[in-house]
């Protein structure tokens, strides 16, 4: 049934309720000119009916599905009756910076379990939210770092208005998965965000850090010529979608390859919107005062060696580790991996996942408990019945599936295309434990007990394993961990990008 009208700075706003949740889908919180940055959405005065998700950004495989005008919406699953404010979780989604949507995420269960207020949010994807036009000429001045602009709007239209959905704006959560990892990291540190969140979690943030400012113009100057725009970049405003997609998704073809992260997007380091990198702030005690939550997927990157062609960070990344520690280094890495894998293991996959994907966590929770803030780290070991996790195990995106999972099943995602289903009694049992930790690190800023998930501190190093069962284990050790060491005391001094990349873990 429709809710009672709930006020916004906006104007007035009705959702659905439905088993003790209510959902308010499709709010907006901007609205934009393309390559401009968000503004308020025009106000209204009688009630709107926010029951449908909003318009997909614009995304390759969706551009029927998008509305570049009207994406910028968010939704909030908020408990129908609550005797306090609840805490929030804010969500930004994943999707390698040019796909996906808050359709995927339905938090309406999650919301029920905590009791907690879940807002999950859209923002501008590919060119439209990361290109960086911005030196090209007085049009286009707006144009660096919009996605990031989108997600510091959301979050200000959030904070003035979720006490009105029962929200508490003064115990909000910051989350990211993958590439939503990534904003939620860079987010986090910034000036303009600074107070207006208590916690933060990123899953699966991808090992290259912040984006280089030079390589984000050669995109942007690749683009441009795709496009036949030298004497005119201003008119890339008006190029009709498909064919502006279209110039990207060849110029990025050809420039993946080159790239620190085999990715041509994602938050750049422009010195105004994102003023310093945001690896560095956390080192110098930027989230002292907050929360701070790492996992990542024991497989991350078999999903990327799976794909066709494999993805471009798989070479990206062999690339690094060999100009990082040389030939030689390189051969002694994957002969110890080799060594010491699991009958199920794929020596290369894992040593391609600790290096891209798991050091890099543990080298921002090493900075961050340095700084004296409080951090815990995880790897989610369990392979969820449910495709591509079936034929691929634990890899990139299996603790998300089970985060927001409606126990016994898991959902739909549409805009994945990815079908839902059944939970197995494993299933169930890790992700109840997920969700239970996320919640409870939601409302306390602890995700657990000390003696059952003890926060990670430099030396004891502990890393909590979402299997069955849940255990702790510690992660400077083994022969794998020693190897890293040794060949990192060895090694010549490398670029920062590298050491960001390489660092111990």
């Amino acid at each position: 049934m429709f809710t009672q009208a709930v006020s916004t700075t906006n104007g007035p706003v009705i959702g659905l309720a439905q088993k003790g949740v209510r959902a308010f889908k499709g709010v907006p919180y901007a609205t934009a000119p393309r390559f401009a940055k968000a503004v308020p959405p025009r106000a209204w005065s009688e009630p709107i009916a926010c029951t449908e998700y909003g318009a997909y950004a614009p995304q390759p495989g969706h551009l029927d599905h998008a509305d570049e005008a009207a994406c910028l919406s968010l939704n909030i699953f908020a408990p129908a009756a609550a005797d306090r404010p609840l805490p929030v979780l804010f969500f930004i989604h994943g999707g390698a910076f040019v796909t996906g949507g808050g359709a995927d995420y339905d938090g309406s269960f999650l919301a029920a379990q905590g009791p907690a207020v879940i807002v999950t949010i859209n923002y501008r994807l590919g060119p439209l939210g990361f290109l960086q036009l911005h030196r090209l000429g007085a049009r286009l001045v707006e144009a660096n770092n919009l996605a990031m602009s989108d997600a510091l709007a959301a979050l200000d239209w959030v904070r003035a208005n979720i006490a009105n959905f029962g929200g508490d704006p003064d115990a909000l959560t910051l989350f990211g998965q993958s590439a939503g990892a990534s904003i939620v990291i860079a987010l986090a540190t910034l000036p303009q965000a600074k107070g207006k969140f208590a916690r933060a979690i990123a899953f699966s943030a991808p090992g290259r850090g912040i984006m280089n400012p030079a390589h984000a113009d050669e995109v942007a100057r690749r683009v441009i010529a795709e496009l036949k725009l030298e004497n005119d970049a201003g008119a890339i405003a008006t190029v009709p979608l498909p064919q502006l997609f279209a110039a990207v998704e060849s110029v990025g073809r050809r420039l993946a390859d080159e790239t620190e992260a085999g990715t041509v997007f994602g938050p750049v380091l422009d010195g105004a919107v994102i003023p310093r990198d945001p690896i560095s702030a956390i080192a110098d005690g930027a989230l002292r005062d907050a929360s701070l939550w790492l996992g990542s997927c024991r497989d991350e990157m078999v999903m990327f060696l799976k794909s066709t062609p494999p993805a471009a960070m798989i070479g990206v990344t062999e690339r690094h580790i060999r100009a990082s520690f040389g030939d030689a280094g390189f051969e002694r890495l994957l002969g110890c991996y080799r060594a010491t894998a699991r009958p199920d293991e794929d020596p290369y996959e894992a040593l391609l996942s600790d290096a891209f994907w798991h050091r890099p966590l543990a080298a921002i929770a090493r900075h961050q408990s340095a700084a004296g803030g409080a951090v815990w780290l995880n790897r989610f070991d369990h392979r969820p019945t449910l495709e591509p996790f079936v034929s691929q195990g634990p890899t990139h995106g299996a603790d998300n599936a089970c985060v927001w999972a409606h126990l016994p099943d898991f959902i739909d995602r549409p805009i994945l295309r990815r079908k839902g289903g059944p939970m197995t009694p494993g299933d169930i049992e890790v992700a109840a434990r997920l969700q239970a930790s996320m919640l409870r690190l939601v409302a306390t800023g602890a995700p657990d007990t000390d003696d059952a998930w003890p926060r990670f501190e430099l030396g004891k190093e502990p890393l909590a394993i979402f299997d069955r069962p849940f255990h702790v284990a510690r992660l400077n050790d083994g022969e794998r961990f020693r190897l890293w060491a040794e060949l990192e005391d060895r090694s010549a001094p490398a670029t920062d990008n590298k050491k960001t990349m390489m660092r111990a873990g």
